[in-house]
């Protein structure tokens, strides 16, 4: 016991898990890991206390949990949070399973003891995850697919969470409870092969220590390896990301020629656009079309990627519909999405613009008050030295302007009349003219 013992001593000493002014917060469910952590934390005297999260899911079984872990708390004399949660209504409320609903609730909740109770002040949440926890998680990422992120396996230290455990197996811990006689309670659905894990720890695991006895230490000594390969790669994708990647405000593109002349490119465009919740099949289909016509698009949850003759282009998801603006003589400015306008009336010291973002138009032709919206499917305008009116999406194309910017395109009516298709064109009926006495000038900036 005592080289179990010392070993959990040096791992939390050498990863620097615990300092002695830290404050504690064990996530305690009952079971077996759990208690022993507990009793642990608690005979090396660490300021700490305890969060129990009743799921509801085992009717009395779940209530015999709590008061076994709030019985030990109030014999030590051990702070004891404890809440009931509606799991099976959270499950269903957001589509997900059970078990990630009880994630998504237990972590939601420690958190925000962490922030409310301003007595424990800076407070490090301690899970009882140990080595054998770590090879599951390494093998359930591996069946349902994953970067190298998901062959790291858990990490001893994230955010504010640290797992002391992960240097024993569930076998050592089970060795440390019968000698220290630390009493736990058997969580029934762990027999049941229902759940992926349990088939995994059920099943799988026996056969994985037959060919190897010391498969949990080999997974985290690979697991350690690839954490820092990992670390030594996404050193260079910054450097990759530096030359094919450019940023301007909420849009970001990326240079395909320039993407291709890496070696493994695919992986490095995957590696990049995971950053924006693209998945590895939809990195994929991307890599496939990068020869494709351009105008295709995909999409993650967040953001939207183009194909635009030799870029990549993205940017993030807008859900709610844009508004139109009135303009009246009195208007300084407005804001709009993407856009911030600028409204001045000259009557003398007049230039013609110099930037396709200024338009100048003659004052008296204007019936206020100007709509300012984005431009739709069928606008017209006159443009600048025609007769006849042209589409503003021939414009657009004839322009070459990117489907990203397109949607980034907005138009001053007066009147029903597109007098300013916004830093592109500007009609004809509405120019200025030797005869013009007073000029509305706008000045387009993007934000």
């Amino acid at each position: 016991m005592s080289d179990l013992i010392h070993r959990l001593d040096t791992f939390i000493s050498s990863k620097k898990l615990i300092k002695t002014n830290d404050n504690l917060l064990v996530t305690v469910s009952g079971g077996m890991d759990s208690m022993f952590l507990l009793t642990y934390l608690f005979n090396k005297n660490y300021k700490l206390a305890v969060a129990h999260c009743n799921f509801g899911l085992r009717g009395n079984e779940s209530d015999g949990d709590e008061a076994l872990v709030k019985s030990f708390c109030k014999t030590n004399q051990i702070k004891f949070h404890t809440k009931r949660f509606e799991t099976e209504t959270y499950s269903k409320a957001n589509g997900i399973s059970i078990q990630m609903a009880a994630r998504d609730l237990r972590y939601q909740w420690f958190n925000e003891l962490c922030e409310a109770d301003l007595a424990f002040g800076e407070t490090k949440i301690v899970t009882a995850h140990h080595k054998t926890d770590n090879a599951e998680t390494i093998l359930l990422n591996m069946v349902r697919g994953t970067g190298l992120k998901g062959l790291e396996g858990i990490s001893p230290i994230f955010e504010n969470k640290i797992r002391p455990l992960l240097c024993l197996t569930r076998d050592e811990i089970e060795t440390l409870v019968k000698e220290l006689k630390i009493t736990y309670r058997e969580d029934s659905s762990n027999k049941s092969d229902k759940y992926h894990r349990n088939r995994l720890r059920l099943n799988v695991l026996p056969e994985l220590k037959k060919i190897n006895p010391e498969f949990e230490n080999t997974f985290q000594a690979n697991a350690e390896i690839v954490r820092q390969a990992d670390g030594f790669i996404n050193h260079f994708i910054e450097t990759i990301k530096n030359e094919i990647l450019e940023r301007k405000k909420n849009l970001i593109t990326i240079e395909i020629s320039k993407l291709l002349k890496w070696p493994e490119p695919r992986f490095v465009l995957f590696s990049i656009l995971s950053e924006f919740g693209f998945n590895a099949p939809t990195v994929d289909d991307i890599f496939e079309s990068l020869n494709a016509l351009s105008g295709k698009q995909f999409f993650s949850s967040t953001h939207r990627l183009v194909i635009d003759r030799t870029l990549l282009i993205i940017e993030p998801l807008h859900h709610s519909p844009f508004q139109s603006y009135g303009v009246t003589p009195e208007t300084k400015s407005i804001e709009t999405p993407y856009h911030y306008w600028k409204f001045e009336l000259l009557t003398s010291n007049f230039k013609f613009p110099i930037s396709s973002n200024e338009g100048c138009f003659d004052f008296e032709k204007l019936n206020f008050p100007l709509t300012v919206r984005p431009w739709q499917q069928g606008d017209k305008i006159k443009p600048l030295g025609m007769h006849g009116h042209k589409k503003v999406s021939d414009i657009l194309i004839d322009k070459k302007v990117s489907i990203p910017h397109k949607e980034k395109v907005w138009v001053v009516i007066s009147e029903n009349e597109i007098i300013w298709v916004g830093g592109l064109v500007v009609s004809e009926d509405y120019k200025i003219t030797s005869a013009t006495k007073q000029v509305l000038q706008i000045v387009l900036e993007s934000i």
